[in-house]
């Protein structure tokens, strides 16, 4: 496989694998977010080393460079696009359980001043 076809390979997988991270933010599944996430990072370098070489074998070869380079474009576009929308879907989760938080908190407070003023005994540990 030459330079080329493995940077679309690896675009191709790195915007699979961003969907499957919105997919596990929306489930809340946080094991594999975060198998995504490393995925990710993986395929990021991966296209980091695969880009200059594809390049030069775009200049060898007398390709069309501006056609390429569009292509790359609009791969790093959609990326963008889903790499925005999960973060979004990240910060809701976020903050509604962060919510959930302050809820708990507010509730074992007024268990305590509830036992407090109704003189419960802490049960023997």
């Amino acid at each position: 496989m030459n330079a080329e076809a493995e940077l679309f390979h690896a675009f191709r997988e790195w915007r699979r694998l961003a969907e499957a991270e919105g997919k596990a933010i929306q489930q809340r599944n946080w094991r594999l977010l975060a198998d995504c996430q490393l995925a990710i990072r993986d395929f990021q370098t991966v296209v980091s080393r695969l880009t200059p070489t594809a390049r030069a074998e775009w200049s060898r070869a007398g390709s069309d460079l501006a056609q390429k380079e569009k292509a790359l474009q609009l791969f790093m576009g959609e990326l963008l696009v889903i790499t925005q929308r999960n973060q979004s879907l990240l910060q809701s989760a976020r903050t509604t359980a962060r919510q959930r938080l302050d809820q708990l908190g507010e509730i074992g407070r007024n268990l305590k001043r509830l036992q407090r003023t109704y003189g419960f005994a802490a049960a023997p540990a």
